[in-house]
């Protein structure tokens, strides 16, 4: 078992069911001033929105930033348990429990984590990985694994290929631009081009070891990916506790005891 990393999206730090612009959680404003329910597709202007919720507030629910300033007006609260994600988004809900005059709960952080099954943790200390590892980019993680397994020799003679590269174009750049300054760039595409040439072959090795021996790798890491981040979220998203209760017995509800104790400090 790992804990989970909080998830940061492109865009700040907003988690993903937290979102500025379209499409929003619920609705999200349209051009015009008009919103646009997310499932439905129904068009509502503010006005009409102020009046629904005049007249049938039963009509609307919170959404994720709304809701725990929803519980804290309705029960007596005295903190806000929250997982990662959660604890990312809550700050934003600031100006929401103040517009209402609704006193905000402390966040207090749950145990959040990862079953990682046997299969997966020997791939990871094989490799010497993480889970984070598997968060990169559709390939990246693969593509690092078997650069990894490269002969030695031409990982060598790439390094040094490289590396004279930049010496003699660098040598030949400052002659030519004592000659011409203007052939500046022409020596600088040159040289790029040889950098490239270089890093083509490299990706063909890669290629081709993905081919011959890496298949297998491949497939483990896809495995792996999919029991970690199945579907691409988090497991506690996605899976239920249910479908590891099947495989591993009741035996891993005293695992889990174990392991929240750990991380709370119990005795």
């Amino acid at each position: 078992m790992g804990p989970e990393r909080p998830r940061r999206h492109a865009g700040g730090r907003l988690h993903a069911g937290v979102r500025r612009g379209p499409p929003g959680p619920g609705s999200a404003p349209a051009p015009g001033d008009r919103f646009v329910t997310r499932r439905s597709g129904e068009r509502f202007t503010r006005v009409e929105l102020e009046r629904i919720a005049t007249e049938a507030p039963d009509r609307l629910s919170p959404n994720v930033l709304l809701r725990p300033v929803v519980e804290a007006a309705l029960l007596p609260t005295v903190a806000y348990a929250a997982g990662p994600a959660e604890l990312e988004y809550l700050p934003d809900a600031a100006p929401l429990y103040e517009t209402l005059g609704v006193a905000p709960q402390r966040p207090v952080p749950r145990w959040s984590g990862v079953l990682v099954e046997a299969r997966v943790e020997k791939l990871m200390e094989r490799h010497g990985i993480d889970l984070t590892a598997f968060d990169g980019k559709p390939g990246e993680l693969e593509a690092r694994l078997v650069r990894q397994d490269l002969p030695p020799d031409a990982v060598a003679t790439l390094g040094t290929l490289r590396s004279s590269i930049e010496e003699h174009y660098g040598r030949l750049l400052e002659s030519a631009i004592k000659v011409d300054p203007t052939l500046e760039r022409t020596v600088e595409s040159a040289r790029n081009a040889a950098l490239s040439g270089a890093h083509t072959i490299e990706k063909k090795l890669i290629a081709s070891l993905k081919r011959l021996e890496g298949e297998t790798l491949v497939r483990q890491i896809a495995r792996a990916r999919a029991a970690i981040y199945p579907d691409g979220q988090p497991q506690e998203r996605v899976l239920t506790l249910a479908s590891f209760l099947i495989r591993y017995g009741p035996e891993l509800l005293d695992g889990l005891e174990q392991e929240v104790a750990r991380w709370a400090g119990a005795p």
